[in-house]
């Protein structure tokens, strides 16, 4: 039985409908609710989202919601770094074999090619092996997202469009219908308790009897409820509590960023050692450690990798779905259900008095 099936048959939709701020318990753990009917999980000030990375575009009509590009340098730098920096090990320890043993070879450079031909292969073997393993993984994990459309909000149509995995057409949703929720398992390793927490959305299928789920793992509840104000807050509020896209992961913001700390070194004190190990610039230690692990890593060689990346990412979406994107006369906008603004004043007004989602009873 697969996880996704696991969790759809937990959570129950079909039979049992949800209400914002339940929680229902799980076999492993249990499940907060944010929606149906979208209201506010916690009290939101403007400014205070800031930038996400799940937000792939956003204007006055719609916003894409999916998997960005960010964390896919890093992706990079953790395979190259490991693999280069195994492979100056190697090459150190046959230098050294081979400066130890030049008197029998005539010299340390028939010596070293010596060490190679005999013995080197079997250390660069499991090396390259490795190596293409590494980027592999990098490869797969890219053209795998790129299949997958974003799911894309249209706040004047208060609609959600979605393609199902399956037979890859578009399905419309009215956006009260949307399930969203954070899900916490909890588990037993044989030697520790460890959980995951997970976000997820479920939207419903045209005929309304099943849904189609979106999954992605977040470090704490915490982010999984900033995930959902950052959906809910762009459909329901004005533009100052918007998230905004984060920066891309391109040369250019590698050099930027290089720049930057380049001048901040120059400028601020310098120490040999600080314990602000985030930022490189306050130490020696730090922008050597820096320039090391850039270089180890491939250099710009992870950004160019995120940037073909974000390209065969970029969604294509339908003509009809194109054209349902397009904006609308504000007087044919859609508005909200007397329901759901019911809903929203009396959660504010519990907020206000203090409370929060779990003690909230609509």
């Amino acid at each position: 039985m697969s996880k996704e099936n696991t969790l759809e048959q937990e959570l129950n939709l079909e039979e049992r409908r949800p209400l914002a701020g339940e929680v229902r318990r799980l076999p492993l753990g249990e499940a907060l609710f944010f929606s149906p009917k979208p209201i506010p999980s916690a009290k939101v000030t403007p400014g205070s989202l800031g930038e996400s990375n799940q937000v792939l575009g956003i204007n006055e009509t719609y916003m894409d919601i999916g998997l960005a590009s960010h964390g896919k340098a890093f992706q990079v730098q953790l395979v190259m770094s490991c693999i280069l920096l195994m492979l100056s090990v190697l090459i150190s320890i046959l230098l050294i074999g081979a400066y130890v043993s030049q008197s029998r070879h005539g010299g340390i450079a028939q010596a070293f090619i010596h060490g190679i031909t005999k013995d080197g292969l079997i250390g660069f073997i499991p090396i390259f092996v490795l190596f293409l393993i590494g980027w592999f993984v990098i490869i797969k994990t890219s053209l795998q997202k790129s299949q997958r459309k974003p799911i894309r909000f249209n706040r004047q149509r208060r609609e959600v469009c979605y393609f199902d995995d399956k037979n890859k057409s578009p399905t419309v949703v009215p956006w009260e219908n949307v399930v969203s929720w954070v899900v916490t398992h909890k588990g037993f390793t044989g030697e520790a308790f460890i959980s995951d927490v997970t976000f997820g959305l479920a939207l419903p299928d045209a005929e309304g009897e099943d849904y189609w789920m979106f999954k992605k793992p977040v470090g704490i509840m915490e982010e999984g409820q900033r995930s959902w104000e950052i959906i809910r807050c762009y459909m329901e509020e004005g533009p100052e509590y918007w998230a905004t896209m984060a920066g891309d992961e391109s040369r250019k913001t590698f050099d930027e960023t290089r720049l930057q700390l380049k001048q901040d070194f120059r400028n601020g004190p310098k120490y040999l050692v600080h314990k602000a190990m985030s930022d490189p610039s306050k130490s020696y230690l730090g922008i050597i450690g820096y320039y090391l692990f850039n270089i180890l890593s491939g250099w710009k060689l992870p950004y160019l990798v995120s940037e073909w990346d974000s390209k065969i990412s970029m969604a294509k979406f339908p003509d009809e779905i194109n054209k349902w994107s397009e904006p609308i006369p504000e007087h044919e906008w859609a508005k909200p259900s007397k329901e759901l603004l019911k809903q929203k004043a009396r959660a504010e007004a519990h907020y206000a008095a203090g409370g929060n989602l779990a003690t909230l009873k609509l």
